[in-house]
């Protein structure tokens, strides 16, 4: 009697489950296989079993009840594939008009609020006019307005700025390549708005935990990625390699940056881990930043004195509306720009800001060319 009991349960849930079918999830069809996987099992239990007063026609009745209740479901999981297929196309097609709309390349501008013991008699005024503009107080009866796509005012949080960029997190996800960098003068503020603090996460830390979380919704497989490497006086360093400390170390392998068939821009032996989830990416990313390239300087005491990149390269397996391909989101953390009468440095210390400064101008001129579209692109 347990066992017809535990069979009329199982089709109830079932049946319960199928209810719910307008609120598709990827969670609700693993319940819904994972239930049908039960379900033999189950039937094979009644079958076997035909005693304590159970006759053997209704033993097959419940199985007959059972096997249609499969089918039915195996129906409906077709469709229900057919649908998310479906409704993932024109979610691409949505945000893909969205970020067309709001354009390629977006400028931001963070204000960084003064900081404590700063002398704020020596800074020219910066106010945010708007939400896209900013006003730069010069002399006292000179300014000048700048225009940016978004303007965050001083007391904006981590989350307002993640809020900006997710989008791009989406689109990485359906197989575009995506670039969230950080540019400034040393000690505005990039650093702490891509990396953050362990009380307030940076873009970094939010997109990892955003990646994954969309990838498990989305119902599809991911097979994700992770390096980390930095550009310091113009020589590439992978931040995952040990480096050696003493002579008989051996040396890592050497970075070089060549270009595929394509016109991609790949890095030789760099390496990629696989990671799972946010964790073990979060992990890596802790340990590449505790192997950069940072020093004081008159400007900032914990000055970036490199460039830092981490790449999550993104493969999606079982996606059936486009190729199974490759794509990378990269995020940049850029050595501050500086002034060498300002930081007053000399040696080792000037050597870098050159080198800096020299790189930054170099991707200058890169965006200048993609925003006009031109033929050749000045990577190198």
């Amino acid at each position: 009697m347990e066992s017809r009991k535990s069979g009329h349960k199982l089709a109830e849930t079932i049946h319960s489950l199928l209810g719910w079918k307008s609120h598709v999830t990827s969670n609700w069809v693993k319940s819904v296989c994972d239930i049908m996987k039960s379900i033999p099992s189950e039937a094979a239990s009644i079958a076997l079993k035909p005693t304590n007063g159970v006759t053997r026609e209704s033993t097959e009745k419940t199985t007959d009840e059972l096997r249609n209740a499969i089918s039915k479901i195996e129906d409906e999981l077709v469709i229900l594939t057919g649908y998310i297929n479906q409704l993932n196309v024109q979610r691409r097609q949505v945000l893909n008009e969205y970020l067309d709309m709001r354009g390629n390349i977006r400028v931001f501008c963070r204000i960084r609020p003064i900081a404590v013991g700063e002398n704020s008699g020596r800074l020219k005024p910066v106010a945010a006019l708007d939400s896209s503009k900013v006003l730069l107080k010069l002399a006292e009866n000179k300014s000048k307005t700048y225009s940016y796509d978004k303007v965050f005012h001083p007391g904006s949080s981590q989350d307002e700025v993640f809020a900006e960029v997710e989008p791009v997190i989406k689109s990485a996800l359906d197989g575009y390549n995506a670039c969230i960098f950080a540019y400034g003068q040393t000690g505005t503020g990039k650093s702490f708005t891509m990396e953050g603090t362990p009380d307030s996460p940076g873009v970094v830390a939010r997109a990892m935990e955003a990646t994954f979380k969309q990838a498990v919704d989305s119902n599809r497989v991911f097979v994700f990625n992770f390096s980390m490497l930095e550009i310091y006086l113009g020589n590439l360093k992978d931040l995952l390699v040990p480096q050696p400390t003493k002579a008989m170390d051996p040396m890592p392998p050497c970075l070089s940056i060549q270009t595929d068939p394509k016109g991609g821009i790949e890095i030789d032996n760099l390496v990629a881990i696989r990671v799972t989830d946010s964790n073990q990416a979060l992990k890596l990313y802790r340990l590449g930043c505790s192997f950069r390239s940072t020093a004081s300087t008159n400007s900032n005491r914990t000055s970036s004195r490199s460039h830092c990149l981490i790449r999550l390269s993104i493969t999606c397996l079982d996606a059936p509306e486009r190729r199974r391909e490759t794509n990378k989101i990269w995020f940049v953390d850029l050595g501050g720009s500086e002034r060498v009468l300002k930081t007053k440095a000399s040696g080792r210390r000037l050597d870098e800001g050159k080198a800096i400064n020299l790189s930054l101008s170099a991707l200058g001129d890169v965006i200048h060319a993609l925003q006009k579209k031109n033929c050749h692109v000045p990577y190198r």
